[in-house]
């Protein structure tokens, strides 16, 4: 098993940002706490929808070898547990939340937190499988 260079790990690291970081200016000024519960359903949809093609592309973008199940877990990683540390110094810090319950108010995010590691393992193992 071939381990991730710092080159990777960093771009991993970035990508994560970023995409944190525009979730946070499409949310602003209240990260989506003014959005109806219908329109976060739907971009939930549309979020984990998009991601299907997105992760295989990411996957195959970032990562030199083809063990994409276990590339697969180094993307739900990235793209879990760092936004839940920049949720955290977010919405506590800058929105004022006194803590960790707002994972309940901000229901949407916390999907997330748990919903790529069930769907990126599984494309991660469907790219497998398609490589036979």
């Amino acid at each position: 098993m071939n381990h991730l260079s710092l080159k990777t790990h960093i771009s991993l690291f970035i990508m994560s940002f970023v995409t944190w970081a525009l979730f946070v200016i499409i949310g602003l000024p209240d990260y989506y706490q003014s959005w109806s519960n219908n329109a976060k359903v739907i971009v939930c949809f549309i979020v984990t929808v998009a991601y299907v093609p997105l992760c295989s592309f990411l996957i195959r973008k970032m990562f030199p070898d083809k063990e994409y199940f276990k590339n697969s877990l180094w993307l739900a990683l990235y793209l879990t547990v760092p936004l839940f540390i920049f949720d955290v110094i977010y919405i506590m810090g800058f929105l004022g939340e006194k803590d960790l319950l707002f994972v309940a108010k901000y229901w949407y995010l916390t999907f997330f937190y748990f919903s790529f590691w069930l769907q990126f393992p599984i494309i991660g193992l469907l790219m497998e499988k398609n490589e036979e």
